[in-house]
């Protein structure tokens, strides 16, 4: 099977408890929205525990870890536990051999179980977290991945951007493509647009302010 690379992938191609979904033109919403689900916008993010404690995890060896995060669209219901609409998840994957790295799954806002990380980046590791570890209905959710800042020589494109600092003093890198979940809910696009074409530019906005919570929060 193809090594699937974040950096590969771009070349080729606790705050709120409940998210408030905002109005949003029924032309826009029937253009954007593909799938199965309604539309749906939120002004924030839910942020779980356990979400807190994989950033640290990967802000403490991000030569070794990167993250995979997801959003819900909808409520949903897996084997560790249910999730409102607008709940951020982020959970680690091993960039080289796999060690004993912390991971936590969320039961709950506050409640996680510790379990290892994704081994490797073989299968997209959005569909991975969603399908084997929460084990939620993966058409349910959009994706991204968090990692260190671009370099100068791997700029940020319409699909990724360097955010400097999230509110612990440093940057991160964001890959805003998903192979197979955002689509659904951009009007085809694997990416979340950089403009406000569905959301686009509102749901980057929502997502880099809940993970300023993951980073400076304390769980």
């Amino acid at each position: 099977m193809t090594q699937y690379n974040r950096r590969a992938f771009v070349g080729a191609s606790a705050a709120a408890l409940s998210a408030t979904v905002l109005p949003a033109p029924l032309q826009a919403a029937t253009q954007c929205v593909t799938g199965i689900l309604p539309g749906f916008q939120p002004t924030s993010l839910s942020v779980n525990c356990a979400s807190k404690r994989n950033f640290r995890a990967f802000r403490r060896r991000p030569d070794a870890l990167g993250l995979t995060g997801v959003v819900s669209m909808s409520f949903v219901s897996g084997s560790q536990g249910t999730y409102s609409a607008g709940s951020l998840f982020l959970f680690p994957w091993c960039k080289g051999a796999t060690k004993s790295f912390p991971a936590a799954v969320p039961l709950n806002v506050n409640q996680f179980v510790n379990i290892t990380p994704i081994p490797d980046a073989t299968l997209p590791l959005d569909e991975y977290f969603l399908r084997f570890v929460l084990q939620v209905p993966w058409t349910s959710f959009i994706g991204f991945q968090v990692d260190v800042p671009y370099s100068a020589s791997d700029a940020p494109r319409d699909w990724c951007s360097n955010v400097d600092n999230i509110g612990d003093g440093s940057g991160v890198g964001i890959d805003w493509t998903s192979q197979n979940l955002n689509g659904p809910w951009f009007a085809g696009s694997n990416w979340i647009p950089a403009t406000d074409t569905c959301g686009g530019n509102a749901w980057r906005n929502v997502i880099v302010a809940a993970l300023g919570q993951t980073a400076v929060g304390v769980c």
